[in-house]
């Protein structure tokens, strides 16, 4: 007696998922498809271009490293610095062999005394100088003992 039940109830969830798929309730409410390829929420992080591919990051030597990291923050990465530490003069040394956002900015910067930083209080990269760590110099004073 159970296994009538059973099929008693699958046959009614089979025939209202039917119903769903093609009846003429489900095309009255089901209003305009959802658009295929977009991206939900925080997941796309530029608002400038619909395609991210469509940003073309120009990393080849000889490049300019204000053009590069233009287009990085184009493309979506926070990245910030100033017209003082990154001027046009400064070219991209040779093409980054690095994946990573950060290991590429370093490996652009480092030739020019710069490096990226993450940024913990407003995210993405900080460009700064790169501070040498001082090495103290010892003196060493001989006593003549005569």
């Amino acid at each position: 007696m159970s296994r009538i039940y059973q099929v008693i109830a699958l046959l009614c969830i089979a025939g209202t998922c039917q119903a769903q798929i093609d009846g003429p309730v489900s095309q009255q409410y089901s209003g305009a498809p959802l658009p295929q390829g977009m991206a939900v929420g925080d997941e796309y992080r530029s608002s400038k271009s619909v395609d991210p591919k469509a940003v073309e990051i120009p990393l080849y030597a000889g490049a300019q490293i204000s053009a590069v990291l233009t287009a990085l923050t184009e493309k979506g990465f926070k990245i910030r610095w100033t017209p003082e530490q990154v001027t046009d003069a400064m070219k991209v040394m040779e093409k980054p062999k690095a994946t990573r956002v950060d290991n590429m900015l370093n490996e652009i910067l480092a030739p020019w005394g710069l490096r990226a930083d993450p940024d913990l209080m407003k995210g993405g990269y900080l460009v700064k100088d790169l501070k040498k760590k001082k090495t103290k110099e010892f003196a060493v004073e001989q006593n003549s003992s005569s």
